[in-house]
Parts: C-alpha cells; sequence; structure tokens
C-alpha cells in the first residue's frame, strides 16, 4: 500500500471532489445554544450523491481564486480527502470552508492529517484563531471537538445566515 499523500489540490483539480464518497449512517445530531450544545437522535442515511458537489463547487472554485488553498489527501492517485482553508474570514481568523474524507478512508487519520496541514498553512499566515462551520452531525462536530475547537457565542453573522444549522466553531491557534 503506498501512504497517503497530503498535498496541494490546485483548482485544475478541484473537479476531482466528484470521486469522494461522503455517504454514512447518522444517528445524532447536535444544535447549539451559544456556547453549549445539545445532542438528539435522529437516523439519517446519506446516499453517495455526486450532485452533491455541485453545490458548493462554484463557490470554492471562486474562493480558490481569491486566495484560499485545496489541501489532497492522496492514495495512489486517488483522492481520499480534501480539505480548503480561507485566510481571511477576518484579520487573523482562518476559515475551513470544508473537510471531507472518502466513506473507505475514514477512521484512519486522514481528516486529522488534513485539517493539521490546513491549521500549519493558516498559522504561516498570521492567523490566530481558526472558524469552522461544521455540520451538525455527531461525527463531524466530534471530530472538530477533538482537535481543540470550542462551540463560539458569537457565530460569524454571514456564515450563521447561511448555515443556521451548522455549529459554529473557533480554536485559538
Amino acid at each position: 500500500m503506498i501512504p497517503i499523500e497530503i498535498k496541494p489540490l490546485p483548482k485544475e483539480d478541484l473537479k476531482k471532489i466528484y470521486t469522494i464518497d461522503r455517504s454514512e449512517e447518522i444517528d445524532r445530531m447536535y444544535r447549539q445554544v451559544g456556547e453549549d450544545l445539545e445532542v438528539y437522535e435522529r437516523s439519517i442515511s446519506v446516499q453517495r450523491d455526486d450532485s452533491f458537489w455541485d453545490t458548493f463547487y462554484d463557490k470554492w472554485i471562486t474562493s480558490m481564486e481569491n486566495g484560499a488553498e485545496a489541501l489532497g489527501a492522496v492514495d495512489d492517485g486517488k483522492l481520499a480527502g480534501f480539505t480548503i482553508v480561507r485566510y481571511d474570514l477576518e484579520p487573523n481568523l482562518a476559515q475551513i470552508l470544508a473537510l471531507y474524507v472518502s466513506a473507505e478512508y475514514r477512521l484512519s487519520g486522514i481528516a486529522k492529517s488534513l485539517f493539521l496541514e490546513a491549521q500549519d498553512a493558516a498559522a504561516r499566515r498570521d492567523a490566530k484563531s481558526i472558524y469552522v462551520s461544521a455540520t451538525p452531525t455527531h461525527s463531524a462536530v466530534n471530530f472538530y471537538l477533538s482537535q481543540g475547537f470550542v462551540p463560539t457565542a458569537k457565530p460569524d453573522p454571514d456564515l450563521l445566515e447561511k448555515e443556521p444549522e451548522d455549529i459554529h466553531m473557533i480554536k485559538s491557534l
């Protein structure tokens, strides 16, 4: 087996995200109340749907044209996961725009490796904190909590308006 390599994902290669299988079985979700999180049971089956990426692709391309960076986790030429980090949500505040790992690669450490690379890149660009508006699933929220994020009582107003159900978190670097 060839080891996973984390490397820049140029704008021209962003189409490879369509190979990512984001399917999962969800049994718990979170809702945010200020800085507190409430967990509740909810059974959702997310099936593979490559058209999901259509929702974000153009926005992410535009973000990359405006300075955001994509990083890919590559396994023998195959995209196993990716993250996109924006460096200018506010002065000294970076943002994780996306972080996805294909179903067959989950729980392998790829998400953590991608996040650590994005965090290091943000710190090199003088970010003092990093922000994420996480899908409210148990797996996503617990991942970010395990990386040191905490829910913020003062979410970014624009992101809160666009993603009111998401869990808005921040981590000091």
